[in-house]
C-alpha cells in the first residue's frame, strides 16, 4: 500500500527533521503484528478439490485479500534449513496424514525446534 502526503516547499526540511526525530524514538520492540486469520482448518480436510472451490474466489488482490488458514499442533516428522540455511523444510504430521512445508526466509529457525516438537502453522491459499 502506498501513502502520499502533500506540503509546501517552505516546510520540506521542517518535516523532514521531525519525521526522522520520530523514527529515531521509536521503540519497534513494542510494535506487534497482527495476523488476522481467516479459518482454522484440520489437515485432513485440505484436498485437491477444498483447494479448487477456493479458486473461485480469485482473484486476489487488495480488495479480496488471499484468505489465510490456520492448522494447529501438528507434529514436527522432520525438520532441516535448506538453501544454504535461506528457508525451512519441514514434514508434519498429524494423526496418519503428513504434510511437507516451506518456511521462506525462516531457515533460522531450524535450531530452534526438534523433532516430535508440536507447531502451529498458517498457509495463505
Amino acid at each position: 500500500m502506498a501513502v502520499g502526503v502533500s506540503l509546501k516547499k517552505e516546510n520540506l526540511e521542517k518535516f523532514k527533521k521531525e519525521i526522522n526525530e520520530y523514527i529515531e524514538n521509536l521503540n519497534l520492540s513494542e510494535i506487534k503484528s497482527v495476523l488476522n486469520i481467516d479459518m482454522k482448518v484440520e489437515l485432513k480436510d485440505l484436498s485437491i478439490n477444498a483447494i479448487k472451490e477456493l479458486s473461485r474466489l480469485e482473484p486476489f488482490g487488495e480488495a479480496n485479500e488471499t484468505p489465510i488458514f490456520l492448522i494447529k499442533n501438528l507434529k514436527i516428522e522432520s525438520i532441516r534449513a535448506i538453501t544454504e540455511g535461506e528457508h525451512l523444510k519441514l514434514r508434519l504430521k498429524e494423526d496418519n496424514l503428513t504434510l511437507d512445508a516451506i518456511g521462506f526466509h525462516l531457515g533460522t529457525c531450524s535450531e530452534d525446534y526438534r523433532i516430535g516438537d508440536k507447531i502451529d502453522i498458517v498457509r495463505k491459499s
